[in-house]
């Protein structure tokens, strides 16, 4: 289930995310201003005219995170798009990916941005796969080493 982030989940959205920079060798709160953002969701998104959603299992749990943050007029930052290890390959990224396009065409986006780190190579495949094409200009956090940017047609069937 896709649901928009509560107070509540604010815990466990710090522990996967820290979690899976791990996986990476990094080190949550280094190299990215975004992640202290996390302590204070929903509002740190809402408030600034972004949105912030989390995949959970049936018992509630969170195991994946993905927001969206306004840059410019129509451009959205994808940010903190994360799946717990055993989560992965079950449609998740796929669901929340989807959520996230949905919102950003109600809300005027014409194009998402998002950054990562070359270690992600699962993370980059799935971008790629569902029309991210690299464009480094989108890199922002210290940690990230590609870029990439995604146009969103209004009209265009996606995932």
């Amino acid at each position: 289930m896709i649901r928009a982030v509560e107070p509540r989940d604010v815990a466990a959205v710090l522990e996967l995310v820290a979690s899976v920079l791990g996986e990476f060798g990094l080190e949550f709160g280094k190299g990215s201003p975004t992640d202290e953002e996390l302590h204070a969701l929903p509002a740190s998104y809402a408030a600034r005219g972004g949105a912030f959603w989390v995949a959970c299992d049936d018992a509630d749990r969170v195991l994946g995170t993905c927001g969206l943050f306004p840059l410019a007029a129509g451009t959205f930052e994808l940010r903190k798009m994360y799946l717990d290890a055993d989560a992965r390959g079950l449609g998740l990224g796929k669901a929340l990916l989807a959520t996230a396009i949905d919102w950003a065409r109600q809300h005027g986006g014409t194009r998402i941005v998002l950054d990562t780190v070359e270690q992600m190579t699962r993370a980059i495949a799935f971008y790629e796969a569902h029309g991210f094409v690299r464009d480094d200009a989108q890199v922002r956090g210290a940690r990230c080493s590609r870029g990439y940017v995604r146009l969103l047609e209004p009209n265009l069937i996606d995932l």
